[in-house]
């Protein structure tokens, strides 16, 4: 059973996976990560009958996003790894986004919101199956993301009206994901975790490290 936390931004989420979902919360934090993650993992996790003894991993979101929000639950992440001796598995918010997109034959733009008009993005490309990050996350604004768009490509996430319409407007090679596909969901950080656990792969030397932005 593996359990995964994402508090990378004000939009935090859990989700309890083994192969299938058992269990996914999502919810608007704020910026009070702190208060809730574990009440809410607790609770959770009695509801479907389960104790911290049935995990057998963990995984967190590891940004780009909040400061504080991702320390949240990465210290949750390996804090529980250690107490029960289970690996935690960190990956990158911006990569759970692109994954909770069906296949497009295309490649994927993930974008977070990173506060004062700037965005968080990086381009995604399948290769071998699966999803594969193609450059460095960076730190754009509207306007740098806008001309970032130059080939087909798919973007998805935290984008408001005037972001959408701008998008949409450079045509038919730009596929705008709706809002509600937009949402980063927990139980996709927990698939993609899952993957690797099944697979043998150990945690890199820095799943428990956030991921922070560089100007684009």
């Amino acid at each position: 059973m593996l359990l995964a936390v994402d508090t990378s931004t004000t939009r935090a989420g859990i989700a309890l996976y083994d192969g299938d979902v058992l269990a996914e919360v999502v919810w608007q934090a704020g910026r009070d990560h702190g208060r809730h993650l574990m009440p809410v993992v607790e609770e959770t996790m009695r509801r479907i009958g389960l104790q911290p003894a049935d995990l057998t991993a963990i995984a967190a979101a590891r940004g780009p996003g909040s400061f504080t929000g991702l320390r949240v639950g990465l210290s949750v992440a390996q804090g529980l790894a250690v107490a029960l001796g289970v690996p935690a598995y960190g990956i990158g918010s911006l990569e759970v986004l692109a994954a909770g997109l069906p296949p497009l034959g295309s490649p994927v733009r993930a974008v977070l919101a990173a506060g004062r008009g700037r965005f968080a993005t990086a381009l995604f490309q399948a290769d071998g199956g699966r999803l594969r990050q193609a450059d460095e996350v960076v730190g754009v604004t509207l306007d740098s993301l806008l001309r970032l768009m130059v080939e087909r490509c798919a973007i998805v996430g935290d984008l408001d009206a005037e972001s959408r319409t701008r998008l949409a407007a450079l045509g038919e090679h730009v596929w705008v994901a709706p809002p509600a596909v937009s949402v980063r969901r927990p139980s996709v950080l927990a698939e993609l975790a899952w993957q690797r656990f099944r697979q043998g792969c150990l945690p890199g030397p820095d799943a428990g490290e956030p991921i922070y932005l560089s100007r684009g």
